[in-house]
């Protein structure tokens, strides 16, 4: 059977750009794995597609929508993580317009490996349970420190060594986007 010689990419999520034009504090976010189901996507940037790339154990769930941000590079040289807190559950590859309201501070291995905790924009004449959180505080402790567990626990279970650094404001949370964004940018000039 031949391989392919050049990428496969028939999605431009590359082309989103990371801030929603026209809008002040809100950024795109493209969901991987939607909340609710026990499998974990992730995109596959040589496909253009998005990938299985495990299964939880039985009884365990996303409890929340997870993505990325788009035009970004994280330490770790994948796109800048995201979980969005929703009141359901959108679907895998879904993009949305959020507001980051901070960050899980992690490192993986040794490498910094943060996740940026956001909600989904405002609109006008409809009401979402999230729409009052503004920060990290704003959270329930219990729903915040479940939302950490988590991403512990899942990503010890893939065998990765895991630290929890801590938490960051919203301010700290846009100053990871705008350097993973300078990121992504350095590295698209060197193509």
């Amino acid at each position: 059977m031949a391989t392919m010689s050049t990428a496969v990419n028939p999605t431009n999520y590359d082309m989103i750009p990371t801030l929603v034009p026209k809008e002040k504090d809100i950024v795109f976010a493209v969901i991987e794995t939607p909340a609710g189901i026990r499998h974990k996507f992730a995109f596959d940037p040589e496909y253009g597609i998005m990938r299985l790339k495990m299964t939880l154990a039985e009884g365990l769930m996303w409890p929340y929508d997870y993505g990325f941000i788009p035009q970004t590079l994280g330490d770790d040289g994948d796109p800048v993580d995201v979980i969005v807190l929703n009141d359901a559950p959108t679907f895998s590859g879904c993009l949305l317009d959020v507001r980051v309201i901070g960050g899980i501070l992690l490192k993986k291995n040794g490498v910094k490996n943060n996740r940026l905790v956001a909600c989904p924009r405002r609109h006008k004449g409809v009401a979402l349970k999230t729409d009052e959180f503004d920060s990290l505080g704003d959270i329930p402790k219990e729903t915040l420190e479940g939302i950490e567990r988590f991403l512990i626990e899942y990503s010890v279970e893939e065998g990765n060594k895991i630290t929890f650094e801590g938490q960051c404001s919203r301010k700290d949370a846009y100053k990871l986007i705008e350097r993973g964004h300078k990121e992504f940018e350095k590295k698209r000039g060197k193509k």
